[in-house]
């Protein structure tokens, strides 16, 4: 008899301390973040309430990478109550991400898991549309710079925004850079998912003629890498005459027109070449002269039946584009420089199809 009293005395007491304890409860398991930008680290608060009816401690929380920082109530959570775990992600490393929390706590040595979720993107200002130039990790606003109507004296700037779509470091840098081009780039030492800004001022007292002047510079992102196609970023500049000229002047000018300034040629396809032909007409009272006739691209060819037009007559030009204008970057555009005062710059854009 004693001995089942005292067996049924120490199942009363088991009984007891099992149901004597805390009991947790989150007020979530996992928390997603959604899109988040890079390198701007998201936080939450997982709510954690004492369900049982003894005193709940939190002894340890352990997340499973150090992109994850956390913090938690020290002392103990009394029944009924809440405490909280407070996690922080670093947001240094794009894509999805899943992170695990071990929670720790006095009911039992294994741990309660809480996780975080996600993806973490590139700013607005590294999207594709703003960077529509992809050299490998090097995305570029563009990569044909002009200078369009200049005139000597002047210093014009253009900006080339360069963005770092990889995961390295680039160190910047400007390669075959002419005398008449300086160059300020900022930041020099371009991190991930971030942006830079080439300024490019031209020393227009620094080119010798009239025109057309062209050029390319190669954007380096490493100490010793060599030119190629895809660091290649071209330059133009078209420096036209001055333009003081008095009323008795422009009253006798020649005025120089053109049937159109853009021709459509369609396809190449298999063709080798493909052909057409304006008319430069002269609509002013003394003799129009083209002084300079040139091409922006190699694939190009242009002649005038005759560089000096009397008043009232027309002038052929014959234009040929070869298949080989579909290898080289930048505008298909012809020039023309006329001693026309009010427009002495003539230029044509050649549309053509692969």
């Amino acid at each position: 008899m004693r001995k089942y009293i005292f067996l049924s005395l120490a199942a009363a007491l088991f009984s007891l301390g099992m149901q004597a304890q805390p009991r947790i409860s989150f007020s979530e398991t996992q928390h997603d973040f959604g899109q988040i930008m890079w390198r701007n680290p998201a936080q939450t608060i997982f709510r954690v309430r004492n369900t049982g009816n003894q005193p709940l401690e939190i002894k340890a929380v352990e997340p499973d990478c150090g992109c994850t920082l956390v913090s938690w109530d020290q002392s103990s959570i009394a029944p009924g109550a809440e405490g909280k775990i407070i996690a922080k992600y670093d947001a240094e490393l794009l894509g999805h991400f899943y992170k695990g929390i071990a929670v720790y706590t006095n009911i039992g040595e294994n741990p309660y898991y809480i996780n975080l979720v996600g993806h973490v993107v590139i700013p607005s200002e590294g999207k594709a549309e703003n960077f529509p130039v992809h050299l490998g990790d090097k995305w570029l606003s563009t990569e044909n710079v002009e200078f369009d109507d200049v005139r000597r004296g002047d210093r014009p700037e253009r900006t080339v925004e360069v963005f770092n779509a990889g995961k390295k470091p680039m160190t910047l840098g400007l390669m075959h850079l002419p005398q008449y081009l300086d160059a300020d780039i900022q930041p020099s030492v371009l991190h991930p998912g971030r942006k830079a800004k080439i300024k490019l001022t031209l020393k227009s007292d620094a080119i010798m003629n009239m025109g057309l002047t062209q050029a390319s510079v190669y954007l380096s992102t490493y100490t010793g890498e060599r030119i190629n196609r895809n660091n290649e970023i071209n330059v133009s500049v078209t420096l036209l005459p001055d333009n003081n000229y008095s009323e008795p002047t422009l009253k006798y000018a020649p005025i120089a027109h053109l049937d159109t300034t853009s021709v459509d040629l369609g396809s190449l396809g298999t063709k080798k070449r493909l052909r057409t032909q304006l008319c430069l007409t002269n609509e002013g009272k003394t003799p129009l002269v083209v002084s300079t006739l040139q091409v922006y691209n190699a694939g190009i060819s242009v002649s005038l039946d005759r560089r000096q037009i009397k008043p009232g007559e027309k002038a052929k030009m014959k234009i040929i584009v070869n298949n080989s204008t579909l290898q080289f970057k930048g505008r298909r555009r012809i020039l023309l420089i006329t001693n026309d005062p009010k427009t002495p710059k003539l230029a044509i854009d050649v549309n053509v199809k692969k």
